[in-house]
């Protein structure tokens, strides 16, 4: 996700602040979204993931979502992006040292995780949203050319 995220580093800001599709986020919102759950993880869980632990439960989704859209306001879509970038590349440092067979628990989830199982559901969380960016950008460069033409 950090080489997809360099890379939007090399689009404009009206590009960056288009919804993917009316009513969803548009790429800044994305990377707002996904910067502030790493960070959140980062923060709160990584340093606790030891075998055995219970884990603090995850924040209501819907409502830490809107919370961290709110606080992007007035915040470039760039700025965003290099924040994404730098919090990720240190989250991947944190995850790394953390004890790879530990056993977890996540107060108000069902069963055990582990630091294999979180990151495989970040994976597939960022494969959603880069999926969505991707369709978005290249419909977008179909529109701009297209508009070139005529």
């Amino acid at each position: 996700m950090v080489v997809f995220s360099e890379n939007l580093l090399n689009y404009d800001e009206k590009t960056l602040t288009t919804p993917v599709k009316p009513g969803k986020w548009s790429i800044r919102e994305i990377m707002g979204h996904l910067y502030y759950w790493d960070r959140l993880i980062m923060e709160s869980m990584v340093p606790l993931m030891k075998n055995g632990a219970v884990l603090p439960p995850f924040p209501n989704p819907d409502i830490y979502n809107r919370a961290a859209i709110a606080s992007l306001e007035g915040r470039r879509a760039l700025r965003i992006i290099e924040e994404f970038i730098s919090v990720r590349n240190e989250f991947i440092r944190q995850l790394e040292k953390t004890e790879k067979e530990a056993v977890f628990r996540i107060s108000g989830s069902k069963g055990e995780s582990s630091t294999e199982k979180i990151a495989a559901f970040l994976t597939e969380h960022d494969k959603h949203h880069r999926e969505q960016m991707e369709t978005f950008l290249e419909e977008h460069q179909k529109r701009e050319a297209m508009a070139r033409k005529k």
